[in-house]
This record gives C-alpha cells, sequence and structure tokens, in this order.
C-alpha cells in the first residue's frame, strides 16, 4: 500500500478525538517495561517524559548489548573467536536494518550505508546527488531545510551554475505540499530534498504522493528523505517510495550509540562510480558491532511488539503491525492533548468547567493557538503551540518546575520553521508510545493553572 493510501484510511479514523486506538493496558504496561526510567529522572525523581524528539529513552535491550559488547576483550586476529562473534553480529544488524527500512534485496548494489552521524550521513548524500546533478540543473529544497543544508545547495550553486527553489510550508496545514513541491520542480530539476516529519511541528508529509508528482515532471531527479524524526513512529517501506536516498538514525530510534544510517537507490549508488564519499561507510568496512546490535534489539522488540496485533509469520507482517499499532496509540495520545476528556467524570484535581484544559485540550483553549492542522491526521507524536501572553520559555518552565519535561523551540532553524505562522519560539510536546492517557491529563491539568493567569505585557 502506497503511504497516501495508508494515511487515508488510517488518517480518517484518528482526525476526531477519541476515534484512534490506543495501547491496551497491559500491552503498555509491558512496553513501558522497556524502557529506562519512563517515569522518573534518576536525579530529579518523577517526571513525564513529553520530550520524545529531543530526548527520547532508551530501550533497555539496546543499552545492554552495548555494554555486554564493551566488556568483551578485544580480538587481536580475524581467525579469533570473539572477531567471529562480532562478524555475526554486525551482519544480523545489517539484515534487521534492511528489514526494518522495507529496503531493497537486490543484489546489484549495497542500499544500506551508515555515517558517524544523522546530520553526516544527510550532507554527503546531499553532496554525492549534487554532484551527479549535470551543470546548470535545477535544485529544489523547502522551508524546513537546515542552514547546512541551505550553505551546501549554495555553494554548489556557485560553483556548477545550479538554480533553485524552496518549497514553502502551509501556513494552514504546517505542511509541505504535493502541489507546492509540483509548483517548483521543472524538467531540469535534478534534486530534490524533502524532511519526511518536521520536528519543530510533528507534520508529517506524504513521501509517495510527493515522489510521483516529482518524477512525473522530472523522471531523473534525485529524490531525497530525511527520515529521522518519522522513523520511531510508522511502518516504513522505502523501497516503494520511489526515493533515492533515506537517512535514520539510532538515537531517533531509542539506540545507542549515535549513528547515521543511509538507504541509497541503485541509481544514486550508480553515481558513486565506485567512490563513495567521504564518511559514507559501506556495510562491513570495519565498523564496531555495539550500534548495529541496537539495531537488532529493536527490531526484536518490534516483532515481540507486532505480536500483540498480528498473528503468524512472516516477520515483516509483525514489524507493520507493531508500526501500526505505535502510530495509533501515538494518535490516541494526540488526541487527547488536542481535545481533551470532555466525556470523562469531573474530578477534584480537575476543573469541571467545559472550557477548562483538560476538558477542551490545547485546540479548544481560547487562549491557545496550536501550529500546523488542529487534528492528529499528519502527525508524528508532536503539538507545538504558543500561548497569548505568555512567553514560551515560561510555559516549558512551568511544566519543568512540575517534573514535565517539554522543549523550548527557539534555535535559529525552529525560527525559521515557525516563521510562516509568525512565532519566533514556541513549546513543544512530544508524545512516544511509551506515554500514556494518564500522563497526557496530568500535563493538560498541570498547564490549566498557568493558562488561567493573565496575559502578560510587553514593556
Amino acid at each position: 500500500m502506497h503511504e497516501s493510501q495508508h494515511e487515508s484510511s488510517h488518517g480518517a479514523s484518528s482526525a476526531m478525538c477519541g476515534q484512534a486506538t490506543g495501547f491496551p493496558p497491559q500491552v503498555l504496561r509491558q512496553v513501558r517495561g522497556h524502557f529506562y526510567y519512563v517515569d522518573h529522572c534518576p536525579i530529579d525523581g518523577k517526571r513525564i517524559h513529553l520530550n520524545g524528539v529531543g530526548e527520547p529513552l532508551a530501550l533497555k535491550a539496546a543499552m545492554q548489548v552495548g555494554a555486554e559488547l564493551a566488556s568483551l576483550p578485544v580480538p587481536l586476529e580475524t581467525d579469533a573467536p570473539g572477531h567471529h562473534i562480532q562478524a555475526m553480529l554486525t551482519t544480523h544488524g545489517w539484515e534487521d536494518l534492511a528489514t526494518w527500512l522495507g529496503a531493497s534485496s537486490e543484489a546489484s548494489h549495497d542500499p544500506l550505508w551508515r555515517a558517524p552521524s544523522t546530520a553526516e550521513g544527510w550532507a554527503r548524500v546531499l553532496a554525492l546527488a549534487l554532484g551527479a546533478a549535470p551543470r546548470g540543473s535545477h535544485v529544489v529544497t523547502t522551508a524546513l531545510a537546515s542552514a547546512e543544508e541551505m550553505t551546501a545547495i549554495a555553494l554548489h550553486a556557485r560553483q556548477r551554475a545550479l538554480s533553485s527553489a524552496t518549497v514553502p510550508v502551509n501556513p494552514l496545514t504546517g505542511r509541505l505540499e504535493v502541489a507546492e513541491y509540483a509548483h517548483c520542480v521543472t524538467p531540469e530539476t535534478r534534486v530534490a530534498t524533502l524532511v519526511h516529519t518536521c520536528p519543530f511541528t510533528g507534520m508529517r508529509q506524504d513521501v509517495a504522493a510527493i515522489a510521483r508528482a516529482i518524477h512525473k515532471v522530472a523522471p531523473a531527479c534525485f529524490i531525497l528523505v530525511m527520515g529521522e524524526h518519522h522513523a520511531a513512529h510508522a511502518p516504513l517501506t522505502v523501497a516503494h517510495w520511489e526515493v533515492d536516498a533515506y537517512v535514520v538514525g539510532a538515537e531517533a530510534i531509542f539506540c545507542r550509540p549515535r549513528q547515521g544510517f543511509v538507504w541509497l537507490s541503485r541509481r544514486l549508488s550508480l553515481a558513486m562510480r565506485g567512490t563513495p564519499p567521504s564518511s559514507l561507510m559501506a556495510p562491513h568496512s570495519g565498523e564496531e558491532p555495539t550500534a548495529l546490535a541496537s539495531i537488532t534489539e529493536w527490531v526484536a522488540y518490534l516483532d515481540w511488539l507486532g505480536t500483540h496485533f498480528t498473528g503468524p509469520p512472516p516477520r515483516c507482517s509483525r514489524l507493520k503491525a507493531a508500526g501500526d499499532a505505535i502510530q495509533a496509540h501515538e494518535g490516541a495520545l494526540l488526541n487527547r492533548l488536542l481535545h481533551g476528556f470532555p466525556e470523562a467524570p469531573a474530578t477534584p484535581e480537575a476543573s469541571a468547567s467545559p472550557t477548562s484544559l483538560w476538558r477542551c485540550g490545547l485546540h479548544g483553549h481560547p487562549r491557545v493557538r496550536v501550529i500546523g492542522a488542529p487534528h492528529a491526521l499528519w502527525r508524528d507524536g508532536t503539538v507545538a503551540f504558543d500561548v497569548r501572553g505568555i512567553e514560551a520559555w515560561k510555559v516549558v518552565q512551568w511544566l519543568a518546575a512540575t517534573g514535565i519535561a517539554a522543549q523550548l523551540l527557539s534555535s535559529p532553524q525552529a525560527v525559521r520553521a515557525l516563521a510562516p505562522f509568525g512565532y519566533k519560539a514556541a513549546t513543544r510536546l512530544s508524545v512516544s508510545h511509551y506515554n500514556s492517557e494518564e500522563e497526557i491529563a496530568t500535563c493538560l491539568q498541570t498547564l490549566e493553572p498557568l493558562l488561567e493567569r493573565p496575559a502578560e505585557t510587553r514593556g
């Protein structure tokens, strides 16, 4: 199923409050048991983690396998038993990575590569695609591009007479729209970049539909996708999206250590001409096994989770079922954040007023503006919002003082992403599939007293 078809079927059921389905309670308890510090900080005490984009928790199994590998003696000879075990772990890791990504199994090229970090992997893929574009070609980037990406494109543009266009963010939906890509692409477009999910607003793009729109006008265009902030939220089928590169990072899927991974299409692999860019390393080129072993643990965890939502093998069906369940659970949490708990009976701790934040959610409160579309459709676990009359840093500080981890969006890249909406800063709450509805209710109840304060005047 194409992503756009999947989104329409899933999203139609999750746009209204309460229709998305979360994990059964017993499954959620087991899920939470797979992560470190899911309900507290070892330094600060009890805490609700609603900063999954900025500081995702660590999967226990991924950390434990890393510690076990770090404790082993270093094999000095290639025929030593320890060397054989580590080589086997890396082989399994690459196989599991390919299965999780839904990557092509073609034997004609190496589709998977690694880099020291996600950012480094993205930089090298971008350089590869730009270097393969003929002189005088056209490049399409987006308003969500990092400063490093814009600088790299500008440098190539000066050196090789490239022209460029920028796809804007729709200020009503918070997304990069298919129609805007179609408007910016020309027959001379040879490179187009795409952020699968915006880390600041949480809005997800329809990769499959955008790729089809680009190739309809520019069949030879290389389409590069940054998938770092989408990978942990839904199933992946990169080989079916008609794109040429997909970049992810181990830290975004609760693994350690940090490592970037890249999937390349066959035609972009051929552009290397046998010489990959520096810092882009092929499988089995002297890597340490820790990062790949942690990928194996992540895939095994998804396999376990998928058994609660589907039947027997094949394994890929369980991985897809796990991804679908994660997306549905996070959609249910987002619906609560956005629309509250209007059907719940009043409690002494929560206001019974229909305009209370606990009952109406962020979207329904008169002082709150949600950035992007005011529903869970096309959102990957994240809501960014502004409170009229209260600066964003004070909202984040208020939540932190009450044991809730949120994120202040005020970096230069965040400011660029928020500019179409008219803001220079915002508060971000980002859920993961280990969060619960009770934590969302606590967050809304915690914010209620702050929102009852009078608006501040700026001097």
